[in-house]
């Protein structure tokens, strides 16, 4: 039994460090790219909007307010009102107006993904070469956004997709839902880049070519699809779109009051990624991202078994993976400046002890959070509504 232990703790470790390195070794090699400022009158931002969260208007207006030439266009349901009072205050601003077209639609059928619903019926109104889809609640790094003077360079039919991070969040519960997306997107994400195991995408922000949204009908591919990052992801790799992984921020602040919210959140994303493993499941993917996850959870369990001196390794481990990969993240966050970019960041980096203490917590109550979902009906609850979680697409409960 020792022996195991120890032998999977090695393992882990291993797997760790190569997540680590990779991570950082695709991070480098897009950052030394040279890149020029891009001409915003090329993109059109399209945002489908929904009320509820406190900070809507100012993550619309900060998108806004970090572009000059952009073009935005709005997607609000008819019966949204505290959404419509939201979007026609920004409105009256005259240095908004000019660059934003909204449309306000029907409430979305049942069987219908409401985000990928309103989408698909404004791509024939989409006039720039490219257009990037972006969450309402998402804020990019213009700074950084320069990157895809990069990619405008490559001919080939291609989506790049943005890498999440939160910052400047309140709150208990939402600070921990932060420490979790934090301390695992730009190492799940850049590691299977570096391997080439590119399968999906992040849904709240990405790039691709409008001349490609229409080419392939790609919204109305998947607009019964619960899981549309990976149902877009996977509809574009038949059709043999790649997909380019940047390193271009955006936050995303997710509002999360109470434990109930929190389990509930933590338990979608994880069925969530159940699907991803039914549909794009590969030997890359056990080693780089699903046996880093499992192992951790079996050998806290197993050092309950084994007595106080193995738990405290396992807490060892904990904690100097955490503090690890926080440091590794901070190069990463800061990366290169860009003597081109005409545009400042609005992230600020700064290392936090803090950020740490909820990253470990985080990291300890995963397990638990594993198990719970493995226990408990694979049902989510999404805009009041139950789904549920087997093939990704959308089954309501009756």
């Amino acid at each position: 039994m020792i022996e195991l232990f120890y032998f999977l703790l090695t393992i882990t470790i291993i797997l760790l460090i190569l997540k680590l390195f990779f991570s950082f070794a695709y991070f480098y090699k897009i950052d030394k790219l040279e890149k020029t400022v891009i001409d915003e009158k090329k993109y059109t931002v399209l945002q489908p909007i929904l009320s509820g969260d406190p900070r809507l208007e100012e993550d619309l207006k900060a998108n806004l307010k970090n572009t000059t030439d952009m073009n935005f266009i709005w997607l609000v349901d008819k019966s949204d009102k505290v959404a419509i009072n939201t979007v026609e205050s920004i409105l009256k601003d005259k240095n908004y107006s000019n660059r934003i077209e909204v449309y306000y639609l029907d409430d979305v059928p049942q069987e219908l993904n409401p985000k990928i619903f309103k989408l698909a019926q404004v791509v024939d109104k989409i006039k720039t070469e490219y257009s990037i889809i972006l969450d309402d609640d998402a804020v990019i790094d213009r700074k950084k956004l320069d990157e895809l003077s990069v990619y405008e360079k490559d001919k080939s039919e291609w989506i790049a997709t943005g890498i999440p991070f939160n910052y400047n969040i309140k709150g208990f519960y939402s600070k921990l839902i932060s420490a979790f997306i934090n301390s695992n997107s730009i190492f799940s994400y850049f590691s299977m880049s570096f391997l080439n195991e590119n399968k999906t995408i992040n849904g709240m922000f990405y790039i691709l070519r409008t001349d490609i949204l229409k080419k392939y009908s790609a919204f109305d591919e998947i607009k019964y699809w619960l899981c549309d990052d990976l149902a877009l992801a996977t509809y574009l790799l038949s059709k043999k779109v790649k997909i380019i992984q940047s390193t271009i921020f955006c936050n995303v602040r997710n509002t999360v009051p109470s434990l109930k919210r929190y389990i509930l959140l933590m338990k979608r994303w994880l069925l969530f990624s159940n699907v991803y493993m039914k549909n794009a499941f590969s030997t890359k993917f056990l080693f780089i991202i699903l046996l880093p996850t499992l192992l951790p959870t079996i050998l806290l369990f197993f050092s309950f078994y084994l007595g106080l001196d193995y738990l405290v390794i396992i807490l060892n481990l904990f904690i100097g993976k955490i503090a690890l990969f926080h440091i590794v993240r901070l190069f990463i966050y800061q990366g290169r400046e860009d003597e081109t970019s005409s545009k400042k960041s609005l992230f600020t980096f700064s290392p936090q002890t803090t950020e740490i203490l909820y990253e470990l917590l985080s990291e300890f109550l995963l397990p638990f959070m594993l198990v719970y979902t493995l226990l408990t009906p694979p049902v989510i609850l999404w805009r009041n509504k139950k789904i549920r979680v087997k093939d990704g697409k959308i089954h309501y409960e009756i």
